[in-house]
C-alpha cells in the first residue's frame, strides 16, 4: 500500500465519542467513572469537563496531528491524559514506564510526552510533527507488553471502539458495573478494561497494587468492584492465599486471560466463584486484534474448561489445517472482524500506513467444536508467551547470532528456551552463560527465566531446525538438574526474584541457585543493596543468609511476600510502600553515620563519632563476607576485591582534587597519608583519615588471619579469634594515645584497628555471653577514646551497642529506599563531602549538597566498579 498524501495525513481524526458513550446521554452524566482507592470520584460529566481541559494543553491537530508518548499508570491525570490524547485527534504510543521503553522511545521519537504534572501534563518536543500519520490510527501498543521488540502494533479507531462494544456485549456489562485496574494500563487486557466499562457508562477504580495488596481487596470491598481482571499467574497467587475463598460480596466476575490456564485451577476456581456468588469469565485475546478475541460464558466455565469461548459479536474465527504444526483437527487460529489490527510498525515510516490485514494470523494452534467453543492446544513457531509476557523469538535469536551464538529459541511457559549450537573448543559452560546473558536481556525477562542447553542443534530432513526437538533438549538438560539458574527459577517465581536481584546486585549474568550470595562473588561494598532487596522478597533475613545457598532463601519466602510487587504471569506491577520493613542494623547504621559525618562537617549540628563507629561496621561486615572464606587464598582474593571497591573511587576522587583544587596530594592517592603525609593538625589532606585506616587495618586482619595457626583457629572458633585481636589492638590504642597529645593520633591505624577487629568480633557472637563481652571490649575501648569528648565516645559505643545486640530493626517501608541510597553511597559521600561542603555557604545545602552528590556519584560507578571487581574471582571459587 502506498503512503497517503501529507495533507490528508494532517486531518484530524473523529472524536472518539465511543470511550464515552454518546455525548447526548445526560443521565450518564452523573453516573461516576473513574474512582481513586482514597475515594476520589469523578462522573462521566466531570470527565469529560476534565478530557475538554486537558486537550487544551496539546496541538490543534488541524495544525498536524502529533504522536503523544504516554507511560499509562493508573491514576487520574495519566488516564484523563490518554483520553485527551484520542480526543484531540492525536495517536497515543502507550507504554510502560519502565526503562525497556526507551528502546521503543529512540525508534519512534515521540513529539509529545505526558508528564503526570497537572500543571504541565504535556511536553511538546517537536512543534511541527515529525511523522505522517494516518487519519484511521489512533493507537501504539507493544506487543502483549512484551518489552522484547520495538515492534508495535497500529489500531484504529474502528479497532477500539468495535473491540470495546463487543466486549461490554459478551459480559453484559451494564452502567452499575466497576471494574479495577488490576492489570498495567500499557497491557492491551488492562487498557481494554478500562475501555469497555466506560464504553456502557459503567466505572473503573483507579487502583496500583498486586492482588497480594491487601490495600486492592480493601478498594475492591470498599467500593463496590464488580470486575476484576487477572492473569493465570494472578489466580494462582489468589489461589495460595485463600483471598478468593473470603467474601467479596460486590463482586461479580472474574476475567481471566493472558495465558492458560490449567483446566484443574479453571475447575477449582469456577467453583469457588459458585460458592462465593461470582462466575469466571476466561478469554482469548491479542494486542493484534485489539483485546479479546473470545470469551467463554460463566455458565459454561465449570463443564469447559479447557475452552477459551466463543468469538465476541462481529468476529469470526476459522482454522488453517495446512500448517506444518497441525494435527487431528486442529489448525492456525484465524481471526476476521473489526478487531483486527491496521498492521504492525517496525518503523517510524510504516506510521502512515492505512489497513493492511483483513484477517490475522494468531500463531496459536487450536480447534473448534461443535459447540462453537475454541480450544487452544499450542502455538506456532514465532512467538512464545513466558510467566505470561509475549515474546518474539526471532528478536532473540537474531540478538544471539549477533553475538556468534547460532540457536534455537522456544518457551514453556515458565522458562525462555535456548539450545545454542557449539563452538569448536569453546568451553560449554561460558557458552551457555553468555547465552543466557543475552537472551535475558533481549527478552526483557532477565538471565534468570533462561534455561539454556549447548548443543548440536537437531535439524529436520529439509535441513530447517528441528524446533520442539530443540526444546525437548533444553527441558532434559535443565530438568535433569533441578538446581540450576536454567531450572530452577522458571519452576519458582520465588527463586527467579532471588536470582535476578542478586543479578543486579552484582552485575553478574550467571547466578546459580545453588551457590550462595557470598560465593557470587557478594562483599561487604554490595550487600547493603542485596540485604535490603532480599529483605523485601523473603522477609526477615536468617542468621548467616549470605552462606546460605540462594535456593535455600527462595525457599523461605512466603508467595505472597515473593510476589508483592512483582508482576503477575510477567505483567509488570508497580507495588506500593506501606507498613514496616525489617533491615539489617548495619545498613541502618551506615546511613546514620555518614549523614552524622556530613551534618557535623557542615556545622549543622555536632554528631561526631560517626566515622569511628563505621569502621567497626566495616569490620562487621568484612568479617561476614570476604573474610568468611575457608581457605588463605580466598581471604586475599576477597581482599582485593574489596579494596578495588574501597581503593579506585578514592584515589580518582583524590587525584581529581589534587589537580582541580589542590586540597589533596600525592599521599592521599597512595592511601598511606598517616605514613608519609604531614598530619599537623587543620590540613586537609588529613580528610581521609578514615579510608586510609580502613585499607591498612584490613590488609594487616586479612595477614593476621593468613598465619597458619591463626588460620586453624579462625576456621575452629572465629569469635575467640576476633576478640583476642581486639584485645591485642587495644593494647596500641592505649599506649599511642598515652604518649602523644596530637588531635590525629585516634584517627590512624594503630589506634583504630581495635574497631575493626571489634567489629568482626560483633559478627560471630553466637551467644549472649559473647555478645555482651564484645559490648564490654567496645565500652573498654571507647569510654576514654576522645580525651573531653564524652558524647563523642558514647555515640561509638552506643553504635556499637546496637551492632552488637539489635542484628535487625524495623523502620517505615517508605523509608526504606533513602535508607539503602545513603549505606550503599556511604564511601562515595565521605570521598566527595568536603569539597562539596566548601561550595555553599548555608548549613543544611551543603548537608543535603554532599549526600545527594555522593548517592549520585554511586549511582553512576557502583556498575563499572562492579565489572572491575568481577576480573578478580570471588573468594569461594
Amino acid at each position: 500500500m502506498t503512503q497517503l498524501p501529507a495533507h490528508l495525513l494532517t486531518a484530524a481524526a473523529p472524536r472518539p465519542d465511543y470511550l464515552l458513550g454518546p455525548a447526548s446521554a445526560p443521565a450518564r452524566a452523573g453516573l461516576p467513572a473513574l474512582l481513586t482507592a482514597s475515594g476520589g470520584i469523578l462522573s462521566h460529566g466531570d470527565l469529560r469537563a476534565a478530557i475538554a481541559r486537558m486537550t487544551g494543553h496539546l496541538p490543534d491537530a488541524a495544525t498536524g496531528r502529533r504522536l503523544v508518548h504516554l507511560a499509562l499508570r493508573p491514576d487520574l491525570d495519566s488516564v484523563i491524559a490518554y483520553l485527551a490524547t484520542l480526543e484531540a485527534g492525536h495517536v497515543a504510543l502507550v507504554t510502560s514506564d519502565e526503562p525497556q521503553a526507551a528502546a521503543i522511545l529512540d525508534r519512534y521519537r515521540p513529539d509529545v510526552r505526558a508528564t503526570g504534572d497537572p500543571e504541565h501534563p504535556f511536553k511538546i518536543d517537536s512543534r511541527t510533527p515529525r511523522h505522517l500519520l494516518h487519519p484511521d490510527l489512533a493507537l501504539l501498543l507493544s506487543t502483549s507488553g512484551s518489552t522484547g521488540s520495538p515492534k508495535l502494533v497500529r489500531l484504529s479507531h474502528r479497532n477500539l471502539a468495535g473491540n470495546a462494544a463487543a466486549i461490554a456485549k459478551a459480559l453484559r456489562l451494564t452502567a452499575a458495573d466497576r471494574a479495577i485496574t488490576s492489570l498495567p494500563l500499557n497491557y492491551c487486557f488492562g487498557l481494554s478494561v478500562l475501555h469497555s466499562h466506560l464504553i456502557t457508562g459503567g466505572s473503573v477504580v483507579l487502583h496500583e497494587g498486586s492482588v497480594l495488596d491487601g490495600a486492592l481487596w480493601d478498594a475492591i470491598d470498599n467500593l463496590g468492584v464488580t470486575h476484576l481482571a487477572a492473569v493465570p499467574h494472578m489466580v494462582e497467587l489468589m489461589e495460595s492465599t485463600g483471598v478468593l475463598e473470603r467474601d467479596h460480596s460486590s463482586l461479580r466476575l472474574i476475567l481471566q486471560a493472558g495465558g492458560r490456564m490449567h483446566p484443574d485451577r479453571v475447575r477449582r476456581t469456577a467453583a469457588l466463584g459458585r460458592e462465593h456468588g461470582w462466575g469466571l469469565s476466561v478469554m482469548y485475546g491479542q494486542t493484534e486484534a485489539t483485546a479479546r478475541i473470545c470469551v467463554l460464558d460463566p455458565t459454561l466455565t465449570a463443564e469447559n474448561p479447557d475452552a477459551v469461548g466463543r468469538p465476541v459479536a462481529g468476529t469470526s474465527l476459522h482454522l488453517d489445517t495446512a500448517v506444518p504444526e497441525a494435527a487431528q483437527g486442529t489448525g492456525e487460529v484465524l481471526v476476521r472482524g473489526p478487531g483486527v489490527m491496521m498492521g504492525y510498525a517496525e518503523h517510524p515510516d510504516d506510521l502512515s500506513l492505512g489497513a493492511m490485514l483483513t484477517e490475522l494470523r494468531t500463531g496459536d494452534l487450536g480447534r473448534i467444536g461443535a459447540d462453537g467453543l475454541l480450544r487452544i492446544v499450542g502455538r506456532r513457531s514465532g512467538f512464545v508467551k513466558v510467566m505470561g509476557v509475549r515474546i518474539d523469538v526471532a528478536v532473540i535469536e537474531q540478538a544471539l547470532e549477533t553475538a556468534g551464538y547460532p540457536a534455537c529459541v522456544g518457551g514453556d511457559g515458565a522458562r525462555l528456551l535456548v539450545a545454542v549450537q557449539p563452538r569448536p573448543g569453546g568451553p560449554t559452560d561460558a557458552i551457555a552463560a553468555e547465552a543466557r546473558r543475552i537472551a535475558g536481556r533481549a527478552s526483557g525477562l532477565g538471565p534468570a527465566a533462561v534455561a539454556v542447553a549447548v548443543t548440536n542443534l537437531p535439524r529436520l530432513s529439509n535441513g530447517k531446525v528441528d524446533r520442539p526437538g530443540s526444546a525437548a533438549l533444553v527441558r532434559a538438560n535443565t530438568d535433569a538438574e533441578p538446581g540450576t539458574a536454567g531450572a530452577m527459577p522458571g519452576a519458582d517465581p520465588r527463586a527467579a526474584d532471588v536470582a535476578k536481584a542478586v543479578s543486579q546486585v552484582l552485575g553478574t549474568d550467571s547466578v546459580d541457585l545453588r551457590r550462595t550470595f557470598v560465593q557470587h562473588g557478594g562483599d561487604s561494598l554490595s550487600h547493603v543493596q542485596a540485604s535490603v532487596r532480599l529483605e523485601g522478597i523473603v522477609g526477615p533475613l536468617p542468621q548467616g543468609w549470605h552462606h546460605r545457598p540462594l535456593a535455600e532463601l527462595a525457599a523461605l519466602a512466603p508467595t505472597g511476600r515473593a510476589a508483592a510487587g512483582h508482576g503477575e504471569g510477567g505483567v509488570p506491577v508497580r507495588g506500593r510502600r506501606r507498613g514496616w520493613r525489617t533491615v539489617e542494623s548495619s545498613v541502618i547504621l551506615r546511613a546514620l553515620a555518614v549523614v552524622a559525618i556530613c551534618g557535623s562537617h557542615a556545622d549543622l549540628f555536632d554528631v561526631l563519632g560517626g566515622a569511628h563507629l563505621l569502621l567497626a561496621v566495616a569490620g562487621f561486615n568484612t568479617v561476614r563476607f570476604g573474610l568468611s572464606a575457608p581457605s588463605v587464598a580466598g581471604r586475599w582474593r576477597a581482599t582485593a576485591r574489596i579494596l578495588v571497591g574501597v581503593a579506585v573511587p578514592t584515589m580518582l576522587i583524590a587525584l581529581f582534587g589534587m589537580l582541580a583544587t589542590g586540597r589533596y596530594g600525592w599521599s592521599n592517592i597512595l592511601l598511606s597519608h598517616w605514613l608519609i603525609g604531614d598530619t599537623t593538625e587543620g590540613s586537609t589532606r588529613n580528610e581521609y583519615w578514615f579510608i586510609d585506616a580502613m585499607v591498612a587495618s584490613l590488609l594487616v586482619l586479612t595477614a593476621v588471619l593468613s598465619v597458619p595457626a591463626v588460620a586453624r583457629a579462625w576456621r575452629r572458633d572465629p569469635w575467640r579469634v576476633a576478640a583476642w585481636l581486639t584485645a591485642a589492638a587495644l593494647v596500641p590504642r592505649f599506649v599511642i594515645l598515652a604518649l602523644t597529645d596530637t588531635s590525629m593520633a585516634p584517627s590512624i591505624m594503630p589506634t583504630t584497628l581495635w574497631l575493626v577487629a571489634l567489629g568482626a568480633a560483633a559478627a560471630y557472637g553466637d551467644t549472649r555471653l559473647r555478645r555482651w563481652l564484645t559490648v564490654a571490649l567496645g565500652i573498654v575501648g571507647g569510654a576514654t577514646f576522645f580525651p573531653e569528648q564524652p558524647m563523642r565516645n558514647a555515640v561509638v559505643i552506643v553504635g556499637i551497642a546496637v551492632l552488637v545486640l539489635v542484628p535487625r530493626m524495623r523502620i517505615p517501608a517508605r523509608l526504606v529506599p533513602l535508607v539503602a541510597l545513603l549505606a550503599a553511597a556511604s564511601l562515595y559521600i565521605y570521598l566527595v563531602q568536603f569539597m562539596v561542603l566548601s561550595a555553599f555557604e548555608n548549613d543544611v545545602v551543603e548537608t543535603v549538597a554532599a549526600l545527594a552528590t555522593g548517592c549520585l556519584l554511586w549511582c553512576l560507578a557502583d556498575r563499572p566498579l562492579r565489572r572491575l571487581q568481577n576480573l578478580i574471582p570471588p573468594p569461594t571459587r
